[in-house]
């Protein structure tokens, strides 16, 4: 991609063109068949991102960010009397560059959208609330657990299912602290009871469940955990998110 062609793409898809520079644009699309090819890849890209980041905000920020990396290192000239010298070496160096620019971008979008999702793009849960009874070890469970010491949550949490094995809230807890220190096997026991049961547990289990089976590369079983999910459920659309890239 040529220099700041980039930028022109972005200023023209945000129409901040004049009307001399949008009537150029698009005679220059008729004509060289690169600058068009780079501008249908960048829609590409731009629309990707829209729809990547739900926050505006940061969508700003990885915009300005590229920017901020071509104004760095790109520096225009109004005519060519103006270009140093040396207008072959400083080309060179530009199309360097332009190129790792290129490079980022294209790495960017291809890890975003080919890159196989993983347990760890999932594993960001709600912290622990349960200090229902006072009881010690339970405070000391809900700390260790929201301080990401899985093992020692693990430790205390099976404790207190031992004097409270019916308590389905720390169940799901104590099953997602053995799916991060690979227990598999009582992870997935665990969530299958609660999927079995009737508790308001249930569908958030079905998820934990198919991020598990996910964790184990078993992605055909976390595909067909992921379908359970009902539509009202809480991680509905993270689940719709996953089932796109897995499928």
């Amino acid at each position: 991609m040529e220099d700041q062609d980039y930028i022109l793409f972005d200023s023209y898809i945000n129409n901040e063109l004049s009307e001399t520079e949008i009537l150029a644009f698009k005679n220059r699309l008729k004509t060289d068949k690169v600058f068009a090819e780079n501008f249908n890849l960048y829609k590409e890209a731009n629309l990707f991102l829209k729809n990547k980041f739900e926050n505006e905000a940061e969508t700003s920020a990885f915009k300005n960010n590229l920017k901020s990396i071509s104004n760095t290192h790109f520096k225009t000239t109004k005519t060519k009397t103006e270009r140093p010298k040396h207008s072959k070496f400083f080309r060179l160096g530009q199309l360097a560059i332009a190129a790792s620019v290129a490079v980022f971008l294209g790495l960017f979008i291809y890890n975003q959208v080919f890159s196989k999702p993983g347990y760890t793009d999932y594993n960001t849960h709600e912290p622990m609330t349960v200090v229902r009874g006072n009881v010690k070890t339970l405070i000391e469970a809900t700390k260790a657990f929201n301080n990401k010491d899985y093992k020692k949550a693990n430790t205390l949490l099976k404790q207190v299912l031992e004097k409270d094995p019916e308590n389905s809230e720390l169940q799901l807890y104590y099953a997602i602290t053995n799916i991060e220190l690979d227990n598999f096997t009582i992870a997935d026991m665990q969530l299958k009871a609660l999927i079995n049961g009737q508790s308001a547990y249930k569908n958030r289990a079905l998820w934990y469940a198919a991020l598990s089976k996910l964790k184990q590369n078993s992605n055909d079983v976390s595909i067909m955990l992921l379908k359970q999910i009902p539509e009202g459920a809480d991680d509905y659309k993270e689940a719709q998110r996953l089932l796109d890239k897995l499928e």
